[in-house]
């Protein structure tokens, strides 16, 4: 039982243990402690026994006497079996036996925080520590006995400190005021100074906060830092002063503690002093050289903080010291504005009396004003505090005190409506208050106004009571009741009509009051039977646009008022500056039901069909705008289908805005519209195309419109390519009628193909996608073909014919469309499986024939030139200078003639001098024909310098004579001729790609050498002055010394060139040896790395706009080729050739020739499936799109069907709704700085700006082509 007892203790007692050991280390920890510091701090002293424990806990001095421990006690069971207790076995004892009390009592003296428990109260603290001696008791009797050895303390067990080695006494006895033991401490371990709370509050902090004298002058001495912050940023002459200690902010001051440090709420100490009204503390930083205008938060001064909480008399001493009320903070308010924004009386007053004192008046005072030019009373009352408002009163403000907009506080208070603090304005100030009534703003508006632009009609009826003019008029000429209508404050409006408001009146504008009553949505009826008979005279009033209140309730669809007007009489059709009618503007805007009812009523049969000035009727209004209900109306009714003064028809309008509804209601009625021609000839066809207008222009060639010329002999499609309009050209390419579009003549493009390659080449290759018809067949199959049709891409014979019988038509020559997309660098069209096998096919009819019989004759050539140098000696010839020397010994003939040749040879010499006199002669017929485009090209001077040379070559030997400088002329005639070989291998695709670029490459190689020359001859030069003596004589003249120099950047030679000469200890050889070396390091930098790397980078970064060149070169060297040919064949051959449609069979074997030379001249990418079918993709991905937008104007006309039959549905059931009042359209901005009743719609005949074109576009295109 007592065993069992024991091991149940020792459990918990080890428990504790180490909970103890691991708060120990959690404390250590929060004041800064390292780990091993802790174990340090632990293994200093141990608790012995328990009686050393209890001590300690009751703040003993003297330990109990010791508890001897058994001596065999080393391990940590033996340790706990001999009841050699720590603090942890105290603590768990304590716990069970005495509860809380114990705990706190531990707590308080560590600076725990051990949760709180519910205790006994009425446990004595001796009870508590007889319980502990019975329990040491009890565990003695359980037969242990007791050694006088010394303890034996196991490390392991947990480490413990004592309490009066804590760091965080000196914290207690600074806060307790004890500076005896602050002392003690200090000068124990001087580092305590140091020691912070969890406030960041060190010991220096807690005394002066505490106001412990005493302690802060022990711990001065000790010389700590007096500015250290806490975690809020406080010094401790922050806590000093927010305790209100004169005494220790004096000390701190005067030991150096920095007055101008500021806390987390960027507060020094003096605004703290002033924030918080202790005039003593206020007066002590200001005798230590405190200043009272230092700047806190946002540049607020002490006497901004002290006028905050209304603290005068700290104010008042602040600013016998030296404070400042004129000074503004941050945001622009003096010290007087922060007052009576906070209704600060006291503060407000000792500002006025300092000013007074100051020679200031009170007027003066209270005329600062802030950033926003603002008075203290406009402050007050912009804040909405009406104790403010009176303190300012009280004061001295005055009530018609007038800002730099010269609006009085009266104004600010009318427009927020705060009737309380007006009356308590009349109250304090009546003299005032009654003159403020009358005093205007900068838009002379009254306090009138500005309570009836905000409809407070209690403000506006006190202020009539009090003598307010009703009629007063603003910088607009608008009277209170003008500007209430004008902003659709019908109560004001009601007040006023009620207190006999002046209704005749007009603004700046002329207009009256039904103007802006109508215009604003007023109902008539509401205003009383009185009113309207008043303002009968005024319904047929204009104003300064023309515009009757009919004008404004027909624009703005204000049903209810348009009853009332024509109930009382008004007249229909009088119009405005622009010969505009009421019925015009319903027109315009759409207001379906305010048309109706003007047709209903007795003028509608006159209306109809009037015009306005510029010859527009209402049904070409409503057209030019898109109102198809409008237009519905109106034909039904009757209405004639005029021209305007420009022979525009409603269709014309429709069209130039790309309304579609609105034109098949048109034509559906009146089909003869569809190509009537105005005064220019356009067509409604021709107005789309102008406009951009995609989807009419589409409608109209369905509808079977025309396609005719105008007066400038321009047809629709000539605006669209000349506008650059893509998605309306891609519609029409898209179209059935596409291949009529593009058949008709145009006079500036000749063929509308040229004008797209030219204006719009991504149409062109719609177009050519067109021109490539897939068979229905599986396309696997071997009866699976693509259909192509050629006939927009060769010039008709009839065309050659007229241009070879007319000088004038000149311009006119084969494959004209190839050419175009050459000169334009259309590389995509050019490349286009149709203009591939376009190609292909001329190729197979004739090209490969003309082209092969001349590879064969140059062939020939190469061949006799190559054999006959390759068969003779070069050293067979005769030269002069070498009669009467050595080097006549290796001439193996050196006689001036005699020579001769085997007959084989001689054929071939004659062959190569007829070959090369004829093609002399071909390219001086080039230069004829050409003139100066001949010399752009380089090939022509090769070939100049190939037939030269070779002539010069042949024909001494023809005249049995051979010459140095005639072999001379042999090798270069050699090198250009296979030169010229690889050079005519660029017309073959496969391989003409590679030398094409090989020729890139070499023409930015040349460049980059050409700048960098410059290098070449600076080192070539150095080089020479310096090696001109070496032994191997390469740089022995500046002319070696450049090619050395050049050849260096290949093989530099290092060893042999300069490192022998330089270790060879001679001084005639690389005589300035360091100075070569060092031109050498800067030439190989320079040169081989450098340049090397530079010309290796351009390659590299130029091979894809290389391979872009090379393959527009070889496709313009194909078309070149076939125009020579086809220039040159007759017009009958020329018609036997010419080939308009083509079917290739893909899958179908070919024979074993055509294979070879496909392989050899065209890719087999030029009739890839995958590029017609991906552009299959994108026309079924348009289509789609195209059917989706078409499904959601449908859903949008079933809605509207929907919401015109709830409509009658509402009406049947006499159900009214706000909206009843108000008609349905497109209304116009209705602000008054916005008027639009003059504004001209949108010309027939303008062309659109490209922001309209951007917003005019059709969704669903722009999108599928991004």
């Amino acid at each position: 039982m007592s065993n069992s007892f024991d091991k149940k203790v020792l459990r918990k007692q080890d428990a504790l243990h180490e909970s103890s050991g691991a708060t120990f280390y959690n404390n250590r920890a929060s004041l800064g402690y390292t780990s091993s510091e802790c174990c340090a701090i632990g293994n200093e002293r141990p608790f012995k026994t328990l009686d050393d424990s209890i001590s300690i806990i009751s703040n003993k001095t003297e330990p109990s006497p010791k508890l001897p421990l058994k001596k065999n006690a080393k391990s940590p069971s033996n340790f706990r079996a001999h009841n050699v207790r720590t603090l942890s076995d105290v603590t768990e004892n304590l716990t069970k036996l005495h509860g809380k009390q114990c705990l706190e009592t531990m707590s308080m003296l560590e600076g725990s925080t051990t949760p709180k428990i519910p205790v006994k109260k009425n446990m004595s603290f001796v009870n508590k520590l007889r319980a502990i001696t019975k329990m040491r008791s009890f565990s003695q009797s359980k037969g242990e006995t007791v050694d006088d050895s010394p303890p034996v303390v196991d490390h392991d067990v947990g480490l413990v400190c004592l309490i009066e080695d804590s760091p965080m006494r000196i914290l207690k006895f600074a806060q307790n005021g004890n500076a005896k033991e602050v002392a003690r401490i200090v000068q124990t371990d001087p580092s305590r100074l140091h020691v912070k709370n969890n406030q960041g509050q060190n010991a220096l902090h807690l005394a002066s906060l505490k106001g412990h004298q005493q302690v802060v002058e022990v711990l001065i001495e000790f010389h700590p830092d007096l500015d250290v912050v806490d975690n809020h940023g406080n010094t401790a002459l922050h806590l000093a002063v927010s305790s209100k200690k004169p005494e220790i902010i004096d000390l701190l001051l005067k030991s150096g503690a920095n007055p101008t440090i500021k806390n987390h709420l960027h507060m020094m100490p003096i605004h703290v002093a002033a924030e918080l009204n202790n005039i003593d503390v206020v007066n002590v930083l200001l005798d230590n050289g405190v200043d009272a205008n230092w700047t806190g938060e946002s540049g607020m001064t002490a006497l901004h903080y002290a006028a905050a909480k209304d603290n005068g008399e700290v104010m008042k001493v602040m600013m016998q010291r030296g404070g400042k009320p004129c000074k503004k903070c941050d945001y622009g308010y003096y010290p007087i504005h922060i007052a009576a924004k906070c209704a600060a009386a006291s503060a407000m007053e000792a500002i006025i009396d300092k000013a007074l004192q100051a020679g200031y008046t009170r007027e003066q005072i209270l005329s600062f004003k802030d950033r926003e030019n603002n008075l203290p009373l406009h402050a007050a009352v912009n804040g909405g505090n009406i104790k403010a408002v009176k303190v300012c009163l009280i004061a001295g403000a005055s009530v018609k005190a007038q800002q730099d907009d010269g609006s009085t506080p009266l104004h600010f208070a009318c427009a927020q409506g705060n009737f309380e603090m007006i009356k308590l304005m009349k109250e304090i100030q009546q003299e005032n208050f009654l003159a403020a009534i009358f005093i205007l703003d900068v838009m002379k508006m009254s306090p009138l106004h500005r309570a009836a632009f905000f409809n407070h009609t209690t403000i506006m009826e006190f202020l009539l009571e009090h003598g307010a003019d009703k009629d007063c008029r603003d910088i607009n000429d608008r009277t209170p009741l003008l500007l209430a209508a004008s902003k659709g404050c019908w109560a004001a409006v009601q007040l006023l009509v009620s207190k006999e408001a002046d209704v005749h009146v007009k603004d700046k504008r002329n207009r009256n009051f039904l103007h802006l009553a109508v215009k604003y949505g007023g109902k008539l009826e509401q205003f009383g039977g009185t009113l309207i008979k008043d303002i009968q005279d005024l319904q047929n009033d204009k104003d300064d646009f023309g515009c009757t209140p009919l004008h404004y309730a027909s624009k703005e669809g204000h049903l209810r008022a348009l009853d009332d007007l024509i109930k009382m009489g008004a007249v229909l059709n009088m119009k405005n500056n622009d010969k505009q009618s009421p019925f015009h503007f319903a027109a315009r805007y759409g207001r379906y039901n305010t048309c109706r009812r003007l047709l209903d009523s007795h003028h509608g049969p006159n209306i109809i069909n009037e015009t306005d000035g510029t010859g527009l009727t209402a049904l070409h209004i409503a057209a030019q705008n898109g109102h198809t209900k409008v237009v519905q109306l109106l034909l039904q009714r009757g209405a004639v289908v005029n021209k305007d003064n420009d022979d525009n028809t409603a269709l014309h309008h429709a069209a130039a805005n790309g309304w579609t509804h609105t034109m098949k209601v048109l034509i559906s009625v009146h089909s003869n519209l569809i190509d009537v021609v105005n005064t220019d000839g356009d067509t409604p066809l021709h107005v789309a195309a102008k406009n951009g207008q995609t989807s009419a222009t589409v409608l109209l060639l369905s509808m079977g419109a025309k396609m005719l010329y105008n007066n400038y002999d321009d047809g629709f499609f000539d605006y669209i390519i000349q506008n650059k309009f893509s998605e309306v050209a891609v519609a029409v390419i898209n179209h059935d009628r596409w291949e009529e579009v593009l058949q008709v003549c145009s006079k500036t493009y000749g063929c509308y193909v040229l004008g797209l390659i030219e204006h719009l080449p991504a149409v062109c290759m719609n177009v050519l996608d067109r021109c490539q018809i897939p068979s229905n067949d599986d396309p696997k199959s071997a009866n699976y073909h693509i259909t192509y049709n050629f006939k927009y891409l060769d010039t008709p014979s009839k065309c050659l014919e007229m241009a070879r019988n007319s000088p004038q038509n000149n311009e006119i020559y084969p494959l004209m469309s190839l050419y175009a997309m050459v000169r334009n660098n259309r590389v995509d069209c050019l490349s286009h499986p149709v203009c591939v096998t376009f190609l292909k096919v001329k190729w197979k009819h004739y090209g490969i024939w003309v082209y092969s019989a001349y590879l064969i004759v140059y062939i020939l050539f190469l061949a006799s030139l190559t054999s006959f140098v390759v068969n003779h000696n070069s050293l067979m010839h005769f030269e002069r200078a070498s009669l009467e020397n050595s080097t006549a010994s290796y001439l193996y003939g050196n006689k001036e003639d005699g020579y001769s040749f085997e007959p084989m040879y001689i054929i071939c010499l004659w062959f190569m001098l007829f070959y090369s006199f004829l093609n002399i002669i071909k390219e001086v017929g080039q230069i004829i024909t050409m003139k100066l485009r001949y010399f752009a090209d380089i090939g022509n001077g090769l070939e100049w310098a190939l037939y030269i040379t070779c002539s010069v070559f042949v024909l001494p030997f023809l005249l049995n004579m051979s010459f140095h400088w005639q072999w001379e002329a042999g090798a270069f005639a050699v090198f250009l001729a296979w030169f010229n070989c690889l050079v005519f291998l660029q017309r073959f695709d496969f391989f003409g790609i590679y030398v094409v670029m090989f020729l890139e490459i070499l023409r930015t190689l040349v460049q980059v050498l050409c700048v960098f020359s410059i290098l070449i001859i600076a080192f070539g030069l150095s080089f020479y002055m310096l090696l001109f003596k070496e032994d191997s004589k390469a740089f022995s003249t500046p002319a070696l010394s450049l090619l050395k120099t050049f050849m260096m950047m290949l093989e530099l030679d290092y060893m042999a060139s300069f490192n022998e000469q330089y270790t060879d200890d001679r001084e005639d050889t690389l005589h300035f040896g360091t100075l070569t070396l060092t031109l050498l390091t800067i030439f190989v930098l320079l040169m081989p790395i450098l340049l090397m790397n530079l010309l290796i980078g351009l390659a590299v970064g130029d091979i894809e706009s290389v391979q872009k060149d090379a393959r527009l070169k070889r496709l313009a060297m194909q078309v070149e080729l076939h125009i020579n040919i086809e220039r040159k064949m007759p017009l009958f051959l020329h018609e036997k050739v010419t080939v308009t449609e083509y079917k290739q069979y893909p899958n179908r074997c070919q024979k074993k020739m055509e294979n070879f030379f496909s392989m050899i001249s065209f890719t087999k990418d030029a009739s890839d499936g995958r590029v017609l079918e991906s552009r299959m993709h994108n026309s079924y991905l348009y289509e789609e799109l195209y059917k989706q937008k078409v499904r959601l104007r449908d859903m949008s006309t079933v809605l509207d069907k929907n919401n015109q039959l709830l409509r009658k549905i509402m009406q049947k059931m006499e159900i009214h709704t706000e909206d009843d009042a108000w008609d349905e359209g497109a209304g116009q901005n209705s602000d008054d700085s916005c008027d639009e009743m003059h504004a001209r719609p949108n010309e027939v005949n303008r062309t659109k700006t490209a922001k309209e074109k951007l917003y005019i576009k059709s969704a669903v295109i722009s999108l599928w082509k991004k």
